[in-house]
Protein backbone atom coordinates (compact mmCIF):
# COMPACT_ATOMS: atom_id res chain seq x y z
CA UNK A 1 0.00 0.00 0.00
CA UNK A 2 1.60 3.25 -1.17
CA UNK A 3 1.52 6.14 2.03
CA UNK A 4 -0.20 9.39 1.53
CA UNK A 5 2.05 12.50 1.45
CA UNK A 6 0.89 16.09 1.08
CA UNK A 7 3.47 17.69 -1.24
CA UNK A 8 4.63 20.96 -1.61
CA UNK A 9 4.31 21.99 2.19
CA UNK A 10 6.49 24.00 4.65
CA UNK A 11 6.07 23.88 7.85
CA UNK A 12 6.10 27.72 9.45
CA UNK A 13 5.85 29.64 12.45
CA UNK A 14 3.10 31.63 12.81
CA UNK A 15 3.43 35.08 12.76
CA UNK A 16 1.61 37.46 15.79
CA UNK A 17 -2.07 38.50 14.68
CA UNK A 18 -2.86 35.99 12.01
CA UNK A 19 -6.84 35.31 11.81
CA UNK A 20 -8.21 31.82 11.62
CA UNK A 21 -10.65 29.77 12.60
CA UNK A 22 -11.65 25.87 13.92
CA UNK A 23 -14.42 24.33 12.26
CA UNK A 24 -15.47 20.59 13.24
CA UNK A 25 -16.64 19.81 9.90
CA UNK A 26 -14.95 19.16 6.43
CA UNK A 27 -15.28 22.65 4.13
CA UNK A 28 -14.68 22.45 0.28
CA UNK A 29 -11.73 24.13 -1.44
CA UNK A 30 -14.40 26.80 -2.98
CA UNK A 31 -15.21 27.39 1.50
CA UNK A 32 -11.32 27.62 2.28
CA UNK A 33 -10.36 30.01 -1.26
CA UNK A 34 -13.11 32.72 0.20
CA UNK A 35 -12.13 32.56 3.92
CA UNK A 36 -8.47 33.21 2.60
CA UNK A 37 -9.48 35.73 -0.10
CA UNK A 38 -11.10 37.65 2.83
CA UNK A 39 -8.57 37.79 5.25
CA UNK A 40 -8.29 34.56 6.85
CA UNK A 41 -4.81 33.23 7.70
CA UNK A 42 -5.59 29.67 8.69
CA UNK A 43 -7.53 26.90 10.01
CA UNK A 44 -7.47 24.24 12.50
CA UNK A 45 -9.77 20.98 11.35
CA UNK A 46 -9.92 17.54 13.39
CA UNK A 47 -8.40 14.08 13.36
CA UNK A 48 -10.32 11.39 15.52
CA UNK A 49 -9.76 9.68 19.46
CA UNK A 50 -11.07 6.51 17.87
CA UNK A 51 -8.39 3.87 16.27
CA UNK A 52 -7.50 4.93 12.78
CA UNK A 53 -7.52 3.15 9.33
CA UNK A 54 -5.96 4.71 6.37
CA UNK A 55 -7.11 8.12 5.26
CA UNK A 56 -11.02 6.79 6.54
CA UNK A 57 -12.59 9.26 8.92
CA UNK A 58 -13.75 7.74 12.36
CA UNK A 59 -16.53 10.37 11.85
CA UNK A 60 -17.62 12.64 9.39
CA UNK A 61 -16.47 15.65 11.23
CA UNK A 62 -12.56 14.22 10.46
CA UNK A 63 -9.94 15.53 7.94
CA UNK A 64 -9.26 13.25 5.04
CA UNK A 65 -6.19 13.36 2.66
CA UNK A 66 -8.50 14.95 0.05
CA UNK A 67 -9.46 17.55 2.36
CA UNK A 68 -6.78 18.71 3.17
CA UNK A 69 -5.14 19.11 -0.01
CA UNK A 70 -7.86 21.62 -0.61
CA UNK A 71 -6.99 23.74 2.25
CA UNK A 72 -3.44 24.23 1.15
CA UNK A 73 -4.33 24.84 -2.48
CA UNK A 74 -6.56 27.81 -1.14
CA UNK A 75 -3.85 29.45 0.22
CA UNK A 76 -4.56 28.61 4.20
CA UNK A 77 -2.31 27.58 6.68
CA UNK A 78 -3.71 24.29 8.36
CA UNK A 79 -2.76 22.03 11.85
CA UNK A 80 -4.57 19.91 13.61
CA UNK A 81 -6.58 19.27 17.24
CA UNK A 82 -8.58 15.96 18.11
CA UNK A 83 -12.09 15.67 18.74
CA UNK A 84 -12.41 15.80 23.00
CA UNK A 85 -14.62 13.39 24.34
CA UNK A 86 -18.60 13.66 25.45
CA UNK A 87 -18.53 16.09 28.58
CA UNK A 88 -17.59 14.17 32.05
CA UNK A 89 -15.06 12.10 30.92
CA UNK A 90 -12.60 10.67 33.25
CA UNK A 91 -8.80 11.09 32.25
CA UNK A 92 -6.51 8.64 32.54
CA UNK A 93 -2.71 7.96 31.66
CA UNK A 94 -3.87 4.89 29.70
CA UNK A 95 -6.21 6.57 27.75
CA UNK A 96 -3.90 9.73 26.76
CA UNK A 97 -1.66 7.16 25.74
CA UNK A 98 -4.49 5.86 23.29
CA UNK A 99 -5.81 9.06 22.45
CA UNK A 100 -2.26 10.51 21.50
CA UNK A 101 -1.53 7.36 19.38
CA UNK A 102 -4.54 7.25 17.84
CA UNK A 103 -3.90 10.93 16.88
CA UNK A 104 -0.75 10.44 15.41
CA UNK A 105 -1.26 7.29 13.80
CA UNK A 106 -4.48 9.36 11.79
CA UNK A 107 -2.58 12.56 10.84
CA UNK A 108 0.58 10.28 9.45
CA UNK A 109 -2.02 8.13 7.81
CA UNK A 110 -3.52 11.09 5.78
CA UNK A 111 -0.25 12.48 5.14
CA UNK A 112 0.65 14.99 7.58
CA UNK A 113 4.33 15.62 7.96
CA UNK A 114 6.21 16.06 11.16
CA UNK A 115 6.87 19.09 13.12
CA UNK A 116 3.82 20.64 12.70
CA UNK A 117 1.42 21.36 15.59
CA UNK A 118 -1.06 18.45 16.72
CA UNK A 119 -3.44 20.10 19.64
CA UNK A 120 -5.09 17.65 22.49
CA UNK A 121 -8.94 19.11 23.50
CA UNK A 122 -8.27 19.57 27.20
CA UNK A 123 -11.98 20.32 27.90
CA UNK A 124 -15.19 18.87 30.04
CA UNK A 125 -13.47 16.59 32.42
CA UNK A 126 -14.88 14.70 34.94
CA UNK A 127 -14.90 17.10 38.02
CA UNK A 128 -13.80 13.96 40.14
CA UNK A 129 -10.68 13.31 38.43
CA UNK A 130 -7.74 14.34 40.05
CA UNK A 131 -5.16 16.63 38.91
CA UNK A 132 -2.30 13.97 38.78
CA UNK A 133 -4.67 12.02 36.69
CA UNK A 134 -5.00 14.98 34.40
CA UNK A 135 -1.63 15.58 34.05
CA UNK A 136 -0.70 11.87 33.53
CA UNK A 137 -2.95 12.15 30.41
CA UNK A 138 -1.41 14.84 29.39
CA UNK A 139 1.92 13.30 29.50
CA UNK A 140 0.92 10.27 28.16
CA UNK A 141 -0.43 11.76 25.18
CA UNK A 142 2.36 14.23 24.63
CA UNK A 143 4.39 11.51 24.56
CA UNK A 144 3.09 9.37 21.96
CA UNK A 145 2.27 12.33 19.92
CA UNK A 146 5.42 13.51 20.53
CA UNK A 147 7.10 9.92 19.25
CA UNK A 148 5.60 10.40 16.06
CA UNK A 149 7.53 13.61 16.14
CA UNK A 150 4.47 16.25 15.42
CA UNK A 151 4.86 18.80 18.16
CA UNK A 152 2.27 18.60 20.98
CA UNK A 153 0.17 21.71 21.86
CA UNK A 154 -3.23 21.28 23.96
CA UNK A 155 -6.48 23.49 24.23
CA UNK A 156 -7.30 24.42 27.47
CA UNK A 157 -10.86 24.92 27.35
CA UNK A 158 -13.86 24.69 30.22
CA UNK A 159 -13.91 22.00 33.37
CA UNK A 160 -10.46 21.37 32.25
CA UNK A 161 -8.84 20.40 36.08
CA UNK A 162 -5.91 22.28 35.70
CA UNK A 163 -4.91 25.52 37.85
CA UNK A 164 -1.50 27.20 36.42
CA UNK A 165 1.36 25.07 37.98
CA UNK A 166 -0.12 22.18 37.43
CA UNK A 167 -0.67 22.95 33.45
CA UNK A 168 2.07 25.09 32.66
CA UNK A 169 4.40 23.20 34.68
CA UNK A 170 2.91 19.48 35.50
CA UNK A 171 2.69 19.33 31.89
CA UNK A 172 5.29 18.86 29.03
CA UNK A 173 3.42 20.97 26.44
CA UNK A 174 5.27 24.04 25.30
CA UNK A 175 2.03 25.23 22.69
CA UNK A 176 -0.98 26.32 24.76
CA UNK A 177 -4.27 27.62 23.37
CA UNK A 178 -6.65 29.66 25.29
CA UNK A 179 -10.46 28.85 24.46
CA UNK A 180 -13.07 31.01 24.35
CA UNK A 181 -14.58 30.67 27.93
CA UNK A 182 -12.98 33.30 30.21
CA UNK A 183 -12.82 31.81 33.61
CA UNK A 184 -11.43 28.28 33.12
CA UNK A 185 -7.92 28.22 31.13
CA UNK A 186 -5.45 29.36 34.30
CA UNK A 187 -4.19 33.31 34.12
CA UNK A 188 -0.32 32.35 33.38
CA UNK A 189 2.35 33.12 36.11
CA UNK A 190 5.00 35.41 36.04
CA UNK A 191 7.66 32.90 34.44
CA UNK A 192 5.06 31.03 32.71
CA UNK A 193 5.59 31.09 28.71
CA UNK A 194 1.59 31.89 28.27
CA UNK A 195 -0.61 31.05 25.24
CA UNK A 196 0.18 31.19 21.25
CA UNK A 197 -3.27 31.12 20.50
CA UNK A 198 -7.05 32.31 21.57
CA UNK A 199 -10.02 31.81 20.73
CA UNK A 200 -11.93 34.96 21.64
CA UNK A 201 -15.64 35.11 22.14
CA UNK A 202 -15.54 39.01 19.71
CA UNK A 203 -12.93 40.24 17.69
CA UNK A 204 -11.43 44.17 18.27
CA UNK A 205 -12.08 46.58 15.70
CA UNK A 206 -8.55 46.56 14.64
CA UNK A 207 -8.78 42.15 14.29
CA UNK A 208 -12.43 43.29 12.17
CA UNK A 209 -10.41 45.48 9.90
CA UNK A 210 -8.24 42.95 9.11
CA UNK A 211 -11.14 40.75 6.91
CA UNK A 212 -13.35 42.06 3.53
CA UNK A 213 -16.53 40.77 2.57
CA UNK A 214 -17.58 38.04 5.13
CA UNK A 215 -20.15 38.92 7.68
CA UNK A 216 -19.99 36.73 10.89
CA UNK A 217 -23.84 35.73 11.97
CA UNK A 218 -23.87 35.78 15.92
CA UNK A 219 -25.94 32.58 16.71
CA UNK A 220 -25.36 32.88 20.64
CA UNK A 221 -26.04 36.45 21.42
CA UNK A 222 -22.77 37.81 21.42
CA UNK A 223 -23.48 41.27 20.10
CA UNK A 224 -21.24 43.05 17.67
CA UNK A 225 -18.05 41.16 16.07
CA UNK A 226 -18.66 37.82 17.32
CA UNK A 227 -16.03 35.05 17.12
CA UNK A 228 -17.32 32.13 18.79
CA UNK A 229 -19.75 29.62 17.56
CA UNK A 230 -20.57 31.89 14.38
CA UNK A 231 -21.32 31.28 10.52
CA UNK A 232 -18.86 33.14 8.48
CA UNK A 233 -20.63 34.00 5.02
CA UNK A 234 -19.23 35.06 2.00
CA UNK A 235 -20.35 35.89 -1.08
CA UNK A 236 -20.96 32.67 -2.89
CA UNK A 237 -21.06 30.01 0.49
CA UNK A 238 -20.89 30.32 4.04
CA UNK A 239 -18.95 28.13 6.63
CA UNK A 240 -21.27 27.09 9.64
CA UNK A 241 -20.22 26.60 12.64
CA UNK A 242 -16.79 28.22 13.37
CA UNK A 243 -14.65 29.74 16.07
CA UNK A 244 -12.00 33.01 15.45
CA UNK A 245 -8.75 32.33 16.50
CA UNK A 246 -6.03 34.80 16.53
CA UNK A 247 -1.91 33.78 17.06
CA UNK A 248 0.80 35.39 19.56
CA UNK A 249 4.03 34.34 20.59
CA UNK A 250 4.64 32.80 23.85
CA UNK A 251 6.73 34.95 27.05
CA UNK A 252 9.17 32.75 25.75
CA UNK A 253 9.15 33.09 22.11
CA UNK A 254 6.87 30.10 21.25
CA UNK A 255 4.74 30.06 18.17
CA UNK A 256 2.22 27.76 17.11
CA UNK A 257 4.24 25.69 14.08
CA UNK A 258 1.68 25.16 10.74
CA UNK A 259 1.89 23.96 7.39
CA UNK A 260 1.45 26.11 4.10
CA UNK A 261 1.57 25.25 0.51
Amino acid sequence: MQLLKLDNVVIESAPDGALGFDVSHPISFDQAKQAFQSGFSFCIRYVPRLEPKVNQPASLGDITFEEANDILDSGLALFLVQHVSRAGWDATGTKGMQYGKNAAIYASNCGFPSGMNLFLDLEEVDSASPANDIQDFCNQWFHEVNNVRYVPGVYVGSKNGLNAEQLFSGTKFKHYWHAASQADPPTPRPGDRGYQLFQPLNLSSAQLSKLKNVKLIDKIGLGNNPAFEIDLKFASTTIKDVDLDFTVTDKKGGSIQWIRR
